[in-house]
């Protein structure tokens, strides 16, 4: 790193957090316990695994020091937080499987995130297959090269998403984006999506079904029959991220307690947990999924179904949910944190803060920063190490 990047760096620590790309460098101690994290990802295990961990432990920072390995490692990532307040609800696949949109990130390529890079690589994977006239993959998910039909792909909705795509038109790329980024709020437009993204590309390619076969067969609908299209459009995901070359699709879910205490609806809240099953079944997604919770999330899952009358549920099925459990950082490994957070410092403004300052003062602060249990003692701790950090330049200048 240079000296803007340590700059930048610093200014991300201020508010408690390294920034993207620098996560696994601030990333100390639980080595054993990183280092089963990473075998997971350099091995053939899919399925979901509930990643628990105490506040103040870095359950966010866990989740993004994984989405960076992930990423170098050679897989797609989508790190979705969720906030029933904000329409990002876990018991609304459409819902979630816009934000997964939204966040989608493809390794080495740190300009943009979402769909359109996605879409993009998948289009180019397509063009230089045609251009080579290849039997292949692509050629057989386009029916020889005519976008009339796809028997490669699950989600007839993605299938015609990614044609449209195909045309280059901005217009219609930008209505394709609104439309998977936001999808129910399309359920009453099902003519402009057929107009604008079938009938009026027809210059582009041939589709030999009649517009009511769309309608009959709920082509534009994310939620119908138990919301199926989302998943199948996931493991489309998948499998085309393992076909343009990268090793699959990885989806991470943070703040995942908010489908107990922010979705208000008992019925709603049953749904968000049989969306979990799926993901931990494997049933509907294959690939790797990770949910960030707390140690007793799956009592207090159990006893807020308890506390509405279910007492015909299969609890046995949370404690059957694969687990990860992560220790909280002790004050020596926040002292290793200090160091790596000193140095950076002094790159940023050109300083010598080990030579100039005692290391026994910056440990004592660390070490009472560190005996406080607040929910973001860790976050907390990085705070108080970089103000001073700052106040200490002050005043030597």
């Amino acid at each position: 790193m240079d000296s803007a990047d340590a700059r930048r760096i610093i200014e991300a620590l201020r508010k408690g957090l390294p920034p993207d790309g620098y996560v696994c460098h601030f990333t100390v101690g639980r080595q054993s316990e990183i280092d089963q994290l990473n075998v997971r990802l350099n091995g053939s295990q899919r399925g979901a695994l509930l990643l628990k961990a105490n506040y103040g432990s870095g359950k966010s920072h866990l989740l993004r020091f994984l989405k960076e390995r992930a990423l170098q490692e050679g897989y797609i990532v989508s790190s979705v937080t969720l906030d029933a307040r904000s329409a990002v609800r876990f018991n609304r696949m459409d819902q979630i499987l816009g934000a997964i949109w939204r966040s989608i990130e493809i390794p080495n390529d740190h300009r943009q995130k979402g769909l359109r890079p996605f879409f993009n690589i998948i289009c180019s994977e397509i063009e230089k297959s045609k251009s080579q006239n290849t039997d292949c993959f692509w050629k057989n998910l386009i029916n020889n090269w005519k976008w009339d039909l796809s028997s490669a792909l699950e989600a007839p909705a993605f299938f015609v998403a990614l044609r449209a795509w195909s045309t280059e038109v901005d217009t219609v790329r930008d209505l394709v984006q609104d439309w998977l980024y936001q999808s129910w709020t399309y359920t009453s437009q099902r003519r402009v999506l057929y107009t604008k993204l079938i009938k009026q590309l027809r210059n582009y390619f041939r589709d030999p079904r009649p517009d009511w076969k769309f309608y009959s067969d709920g082509i534009f609908s994310f939620q119908l029959q138990g919301y199926s299209q989302c998943w199948s459009t996931l493991r489309d995901i998948d499998n085309l991220s393992v076909a343009a070359g990268y090793k699959g699709f990885i989806i991470l879910f943070d703040e995942f307690e908010d489908i107990i205490y922010n979705i208000k609806n008992i019925n709603h809240k049953e749904a968000a947990f049989w969306n979990l099953f799926d993901f931990y079944m494997g049933k509907e997604f294959k690939g790797m999924t990770y949910f960030a919770v707390t140690p007793d999330f799956s009592k207090k899952c159990k006893w807020l179904l308890l506390q509405k009358g279910r007492y015909d549920y299969d609890y046995n099925i949370f404690d059957k949910l694969p687990t990860f459990e992560m220790s909280p950082l002790t004050a020596e490994e926040l002292k290793e944190l200090a160091t790596r957070i000193l140095e950076v410092h002094g790159m940023a403004y050109d300083w010598e803060p080990d030579l100039i300052m005692k290391m026994s003062e910056l440990n004592a602060l660390v070490s009472k920063t560190a005996s406080v249990q607040v929910q973001d003692r860790a976050r907390q701790t990085i705070k108080e190490i970089v103000k001073y950090l700052d106040e200490y330049l002050e005043e030597l200048e």
